[in-house]
């Protein structure tokens, strides 16, 4: 069989939907890329729903892949330089956040890169799971899908509106940390578990409403002049002082 050429082609359609928010939405998909990240998708259990590839060597778990041209891949991939194979997955979401281990809880973040760089230090922490509140930026956008570098097969994922956050604060066992420039306390110390950790937008951080619905309010000291921490560094830094 000649490898599928066409872009009008049903399936090659649908994957290029997926590069919109709203087509992802739609169809409850996202599309991954790369050996590497397809093969920490199999060992996790994943089974995609397509697979993509430019040459019949690949298989995922015995299944084999649509074959594509080159020139058709390059169209399919979000990178400048495409990697021979793709896959499409179903969405995972979490209803309800367990209240066991360390969360992180994150506030309107705006940067899928941003997103992406957090799911992947989440899991290398050791991170319980990961809450998005309000408007935040997709997940499963291609540009947090490369990022996590195969961390979002790995990760528990739920999403809250703002006030769900704060009704849901309230019951929070362990500490709720609110991460503030302006907090007194040093966010190096030993935190009461189970500890949600909660950092804000990159550009105004934590808004007034979720800061006073916690608990324990910490700032990481930066040299003066310094303006402020890329929101993914300090993601780092706050979850392995929680996880330590």
């Amino acid at each position: 069989m000649l490898p599928i050429s066409s872009a009008q082609n049903p399936t090659i359609k649908l994957i290029r939907s997926l590069d919109d928010k709203k087509g992802r939405r739609e169809a409850g998909l996202f599309v991954a890329e790369g050996l590497a990240m397809l093969e920490r998708a199999e060992d996790l259990g994943w089974e995609p729903d397509f697979l993509i590839a430019t040459k019949p060597s690949y298989l995922f778990n015995g299944a084999k892949p649509i074959i594509v041209t080159e020139k058709l891949m390059a169209e399919l991939s979000a990178q400048n330089n495409p990697h021979d194979v793709l896959a499409v997955f179903k969405q995972r979401w979490q209803p309800h956040p367990s209240k066991a281990g360390t969360w992180l809880a994150l506030e309107e973040i705006r940067d899928p890169g941003n997103l992406g760089t957090i799911i992947r230090t989440a899991d290398a922490a050791g991170a319980a799971g990961i809450i998005l509140i309000g408007d935040c930026v997709d997940p499963y956008a291609p540009e947090s899908v490369r990022a996590s570098t195969g961390s979002i097969f790995a990760s528990t994922i739920t999403r809250m509106p703002t006030a769900s956050f704060v009704d849901f604060l309230k019951s929070w066992p362990g500490d709720s940390v609110a991460t503030l420039m302006s907090a007194k306390s040093d966010f190096r110390k030993d935190y009461k578990q189970p500890s949600l950790i909660v950092l804000g937008n990159e550009a105004r951080g934590l808004t007034e409403t979720i800061a006073n619905a916690c608990k324990v309010k910490v700032r990481i000291p930066m040299r003066k002049g310094v303006e402020s921490l890329n929101v993914a560094t300090a993601a780092a830094l706050i979850l392995y002082e929680a996880t330590k």
